[in-house]
């Protein structure tokens, strides 16, 4: 005798090959998901620099500003260069400098140093592209610290207005004198730090991109150098 399957469970029959289709698709993906190897996407950077040390002799007062900078990249950091600036005296004898307040650009408190450069001596900013002598005056230079953070500083060289400043023979050591209130300071004649990026008024901070950047390194009787470096 022939038997013949009614519609009703030729659809359900139908319904459960279906089900059991869809149930392995779904297994194949969570299993191709969860076991296939994945990429981690990063991205490379080179640096390059001009100039790693460069410096000038203030004619006037003998006093030679330093500028010593390095730069490095890693795929977990970045970017980051590294600047120091000194006031130097070259000199095999004590060196009497008297205090100026003659900066051949303005520098503020965002783009130098955190607490600020060591002031009134020497300072340093980073611009985005290449500057010369002719043109560094038309910069914008990067805030460096964040500005919406308030950092506890110590006391600094050169505080309370000096009048002058003692330098002691090859060296960037100095001894202020002249101060307000006696209250001086004495110290090195330098500043510097590891720089990996620059923040916006908001507080956002953003790593050095690809280009060309100029560091320019400052004191306070006018004199000033140039060096930089290329991320790429």
């Amino acid at each position: 005798m022939e038997t013949t399957m009614s519609p009703r469970r030729k659809g359900i029959g139908t319904i459960s090959l279906v089900i059991v289709v869809i149930v392995i698709i779904l297994i194949g993906i969570v299993a191709f998901v969860l076991y296939s190897p994945t990429e981690t996407s990063t991205t490379t950077y080179s640096t390059s620099v001009t100039d790693t040390t460069t410096d000038v002799v203030n004619p006037a007062n003998s006093l030679q500003l330093q500028l010593a900078l390095n730069a490095s990249s890693s795929s977990a950091t970045g970017v980051s260069a590294s600047v120091f600036v000194d006031a130097y005296n070259p000199l095999s004898s004590t060196l009497n400098v008297t205090a100026a307040n003659t900066w051949a650009l303005p520098l503020n408190g965002y783009n130098g140093a955190i607490c600020g450069d060591d002031g009134p001596t020497v300072g340093f900013a980073i611009a985005q592209g290449h500057y010369t002598s002719s043109n560094i005056t038309t910069v914008s230079f990067l805030d460096l610290v964040n500005p919406t953070v308030t950092y506890s500083c110590s006391l600094y060289f050169g505080y309370a207005n000096p009048i002058g400043f003692h330098f002691q023979p090859l060296s960037d050591m100095a001894a202020p004198y002249g101060c307000i209130g006696n209250s001086c300071m004495s110290g090195t004649a330098s500043t510097g730090g590891q720089v990996t990026g620059y923040w916006n008024q908001g507080g956002t901070f953003t790593s050095f991109p690809r280009g060309v950047y100029t560091v320019i390194a400052e004191d306070e009787w006018g004199d000033s150098v140039l060096a930089y470096f290329t991320v790429s």
